[in-house]
């Protein structure tokens, strides 16, 4: 534990003195002022000669920067002497930037630039923002992650990146930003939410190569965005240019024999763009297909076959395809049409330990006295002990589950004047999720009691963990379909620039699930428990928001009126109110306190509508199931932050931050009395409260002289009533809680250090280090039936850490650029804890509640056990490991590839 403890600071320390540390100065070039000192001045004119004022001039990379006056010139002073790209942008024309520009000591360089028109609508800000080390105008803390930024990082999905970044929490696939939790997050494509209503998860997921840039937003969130109380992930996706281009990407780790590999991975990506015969028209289409056994392998029959012994296809355990297409019209300078067509689709079967076990049970013939004839299951053997045992694989009767995600976009953009545009958005989102074993319908399901998956006949007991007969109990399918429209102008007078937008959409919804198909329920359907709906309900918003610009101050002050409506399906006895109206402010401010600093400071109130399966839910279920409740209204978060932006040098800047968020309104349950019943039933209400506070710092050095990093470090504290909202439900408390516990996603220290070395086309290496301390638990014991509250997560796990590299080299191919890579995955092969009781359904014999964490509470050693025969005659059962491997986070993988862009 102590070596674990060490390595983290030891790393932090050593990277910490390479890039703050005089002796390796050239490395990074020198402090600001030592190196003498140049003017840039010049001359912005349209394609027709004519001077434009107020172009903004920036040296990018740096902070400095100049606007045209209203004959066109500039000025630029006190620029340290190097040599510089310099970039000029105005409202309606083309950005231009004029590489390797020199500025001697008390030199002057004379520029001029020449614009040609274009809309307003289409200036590409995000990029320049990601140009400039620090933001002297946005209120917002986030981060901007551009495509070149992760190209040469050891990551496999977009989601990994973001994890690398201070204030997001990655913990079983879902994303917590500054300890809220997930489904808090809205997620976006070109500024077009793409999250389920329904069960509030993002269905969109994008090869990170067909991604332009993707901007996380932890606080500070303008009026634009809504229904996000933590932040915003937004995607924006690549468009085709005016020269034709492509890549070809492809990696492995199937180094040519069957069992030397680490998870059967293959993955390949095909994205091409440019011009199309059509005038003004570009095109860009890419397509990703990953195929992998992926950590926990599946032991499920498969049919497989070999491309030149080196190259495996057939079913695996995921199979996933990524498709995207855009196509961009200008007919005019002042207008452009874009449409887009997204589509995912992944198979995958999900590894369950009870169902891991591949041998054989042995099997007879058992007449009933009604003389009906079954086929019963007796003892299991890892081998075939003779004729009466047959072959049984029970990750063949594991769910297959399918998801789909489809977007169909248009976005219209057009200029009115110098002053102002506005842009349309029309979008139709398709989420279908579908969850059941061999294509079979309920009706279909082998097994006939709960009890059969486990119980040996022959010799008339349970078999205590894994199962020997039947299908799993349960299948499910849903589909959401999601219509919006999304409207923006703005529009600039003298020093405010007004925005102001609609944000209106429709959704479809419908779920169909049965759990123990073997069971018949008080109405005689298939299903010991068993939901189906199909409901409907619109939703909108409206916003304006002001960015003053007064003194070298930027104040951004905005506010958001939102409408939720239940829809018209429900009767007027059960819903108090059927429309939801909330009004939040957004309060913000931003301040240059130096040429080199940059203060920040944001007030809000954030309001989001609950996922609708909360609201519809077993609304008539009264089996002791949670019942939706459409009287729900919007959770709120109450959010402070402040921040500061420092510039050290010309590479090297700083954003540091402190925040705290309150919480309230969140979903809990309750019991109450109901209608149709004389007991009480469970329903969802607004309840549950909570708290997060923290500080963050980030540490960025910009890529020169062969080297570029970042550091990312951040202290938080996530606290709640209930970190599930069912959780009231599922465990009996001794009495309510009343005070805030840790959150399972509470991660009190997280750390990631980033270091590239590269000879651009030659050679490049990468390295990610990444530390967290341990996660919270909940101690549990043999025989404890209730739980107090103060004990809820009270302890904690090990800390994590990992290594990451990732080696390239770089050729040219009859003139196209080319590289070859190598990327090693956890290379420390560290054993760390993901998910200390992942969960077993149905629950197996031998189960005495949480077992995977009674074995830990007691033992100190996770991967989890079950109770077996007492065998040192101490009066209590033995455990007997079960080493799941879904309590660990994937270990060791090397993968090689190539890529080739042209």
């Amino acid at each position: 534990m102590r070596t674990r403890t060490l390595i983290p600071a030891l790393v932090s320390l050593a990277f910490l003195v390479l890039l703050l540390s005089s002796p390796i100065q050239l490395a990074f070039g020198s402090p600001l002022g030592l190196e003498g000192k140049g003017t840039i001045v010049g001359k912005v004119v349209s394609s027709d000669g004519a001077p434009l004022s107020s172009a903004n001039v920036v040296i990018i990379g740096t902070q400095w920067g100049g606007a045209s006056v209203d004959d066109g010139t500039f000025t630029i002073e006190n620029v340290p002497v190097g040599t510089y790209s310099v970039q000029a942008s105005v409202i309606g024309h083309e950005t231009q930037t004029l590489p390797d520009i020199p500025v001697s000591r008390d030199g002057t360089t004379a520029l001029e630039f020449t614009l040609t028109s274009r809309p307003v609508g289409i200036i590409p800000e995000v990029l320049i923002v990601h140009n400039k080390l620090i933001d002297e105008k946005d209120s917002q803390i986030g981060h901007v992650v551009a495509a070149e930024d992760w190209e040469g990082l050891p990551v496999d999905e977009m989601q990994e990146v973001l994890g690398l970044k201070v204030g997001v929490v990655v913990k079983g696939g879902e994303t917590y930003l500054r300890g809220s939790r997930p489904g808090e997050v809205n997620v976006a494509v070109d500024g077009v939410p793409v999250k389920d209503p329904l069960v509030g998860g993002g269905g969109a997921a994008f090869a990170s190569l067909a991604l332009e840039s993707t901007e996380a937003i932890l606080g500070g969130m303008d009026a634009e965005w809504g229904n996000a109380q933590a932040g915003v992930i937004n995607y924006t996706t690549k468009e085709g240019g005016r020269e034709f281009e492509g890549q070809l990407f492809y990696m492995t780790d199937d180094f040519g024999q069957p069992d030397n590999t680490f998870d059967n991975l293959d993955r390949v990506f095909l994205g091409l763009g440019g011009p199309t015969p059509i005038r003004n028209l570009t095109y860009y289409v890419s397509a990703e297909g990953t195929y992998a056994d992926a950590y926990p392998a599946t032991p499920r029959d498969r049919s497989r076959s070999r491309i030149l012994n080196f190259i495996s296809i057939g079913d695996r355990k995921s199979n996933t395809l990524r498709f995207q297409s855009k196509l961009a019209y200008k007919p005019g300078p002042n207008y452009k049409l874009t449409g887009e067509v997204v589509y995912n689709r992944q198979r995958s079967d999900p590894y369950l330990h009870m169902w891991s076990r591949v041998g054989y049970v042995q099997t007879y013939q058992d007449t009933l006295a009604t003389g009906e004839v079954l086929k019963r299951r007796g003892r299991w053997s890892p081998v075939q002990v003779d004729d009466t045992y047959e072959y049984y694989n029970p990750s063949n009767r594991t769910p297959t589950n399918l998801d789909t995600f489809g977007q169909l976009k248009l976005v219209w953009n057009q200029t009115l004047d110098q002053s102002a545009f506005y842009t349309v958005k029309v979008s139709r989102n398709s989420f279908f999720v579908d969850s059941r074993v061999r294509g079979q319908n309920a009706w279909e399901y082998e097994g006939d009691r709960e009890n059969d998956l486990w119980f040996n006949y022959t010799d008339g007991r349970a078999e205590p963990f894994f199962v020997i007969s039947g299908d799993y109990p349960a299948l499910s399918h849903r589909g959401t379909l999601v219509y919006n429209l999304k409207a923006d102008l703005t529009k600039r007078y003298g020093s405010h620039s007004f925005k102001t937008g609609v944000d209106v959409s429709y959704n479809d919804m419908s779920y169909y699930q049965v759990d123990r198909p073997y069971r018949t329920n008080s109405d005689g359907e298939i299903g010991g428990t068993r939901t189906e709906y199909h409901y409907f309900n619109p939703e909108g918003a409206v916003y304006v928001q002001d960015r003053w610009e007064h003194e070298g101050m930027v104040l951004n002050l905005g506010v958001r009126f939102d409408v939720f409506s239940v829809g018209d399906q429900l009767d007027l006895s059960e819903v108090r109110d059927r429309i939801k109206k909330q009004l939040s402010p957004r309060v913000g401010v931003a301040y240059p306190i130096s040429d080199r600093d940059v203060f920040t400071f944001h007030y809000g109130r954030f309001y989001q509508i609950p996922e609708r399966r909360y609201l519809f839910d077993n609304r008539n279920a009264l089996d002791g199931r949670v019942q939706g409740n459409a009287n729900l209204t919007n959770m709120t978060t109450v959010s402070y932050q402040a921040g500061i932006q420092h510039l050290f040098n010309r590479f090297v800047s700083g954003q540091f931050s402190i925040y705290y968020k309150d919480i309230f309104g969140l979903i809990s349950t309750e019991s109450g009395a109901s209608l149709g019943t004389v007991g009480n039933t469970l329903r969802y209400v607004n309840r549950d409260y909570a708290s997060a506070r923290g500080f963050e710092a980030t540490l960025t050095r910009r890529y020169a002289n062969g080297f570029s990093g970042e550091i990312n470090y951040g202290f938080g504290v996530a606290t709640g009533v209930a970190s599930d909202p069912n959780a009231a439900a599922e465990r009996a408390f001794v009495y309510l809680p009343i005070s805030e516990q840790a959150l399972d996603w509470d991660v009190r220290h997280t750390f990631s250090a980033q270091a590239q070395f590269a000879d651009p086309g030659n050679w490049r290496t990468s390295f990610v280090c990444t530390y967290s301390s341990g996660f919270p638990y909940t101690p549990e014991s043999r025989d404890s039936r209730e739980l107090k509250p103060e004990n809820t997560n009270s302890r904690r796990l090990p800390s994590s850490i990992a290594l990451d590299i990732q080696a390239e080299k770089h050729y040219l191919v009859w003139g196209q650029a080319f590289k070859l890579f190598l990327r090693s995955r956890n290379i420390l092969d560290a054993n760390n804890i993901t998910s200390l009781s992942p969960g077993n359904w149905p629950a197996p014999p031998s189960s005495i509640g949480d077992d995977y964490a009674v074995y830990y509470t007691e033992t100190g050693k996770a991967g989890g056990a079950y109770i077996g025969e007492d065998t040192n005659g101490d009066g209590l059962g033995d455990w007997v490991a079960l080493n799941d491997p879904r309590v660990f986070l994937d270990p060791r993988n090397v993968r090689v590839g190539l890529q080739l862009d042209f």
